[in-house]
């Protein structure tokens, strides 16, 4: 999905922007966040199976991430262009390579 997240990639301004952050301390991604969301979405309702694997690499994405961290990043035009980008390039998936979308998708964030 790295060519996705790419078609994502927002201004240099937005990058200068100060993320919200994890309880760690490390940044979190609104592209990666945006992308792995949208697909949840779709993998929830066509391959429940691809839909788990989706399900832990947003859980590592997210960790120890709090609800208004998460609030913040979803409000941010990297978010929400990234979001609204990958939600575009699934809309145009024939429904039959559904499966290959989330199986594949999840690995490949490994």
């Amino acid at each position: 999905m790295n060519s996705v997240a790419a078609r994502a990639v927002g201004t240099e301004a937005d990058s200068q922007a100060a993320a919200p952050t994890a309880s760690d301390g490390k940044a979190l991604d609104p592209r990666a966040l945006g992308v792995t969301e949208a697909l949840l979405d779709y993998c929830a309702k066509s391959d429940p199976t691809g839909a788990a694997k989706v399900h832990n690499r947003l859980k590592r994405l997210t960790l120890g991430a709090s609800a208004q961290a998460m609030a913040d990043v979803r409000k941010s035009s990297q978010y929400q262009r990234a979001h609204d980008s990958e939600v575009d390039f699934i809309s145009k998936i024939d429904p039959h390579n559904g499966h290959r979308l989330c199986t594949d998708s999840a690995s490949a964030s490994k």
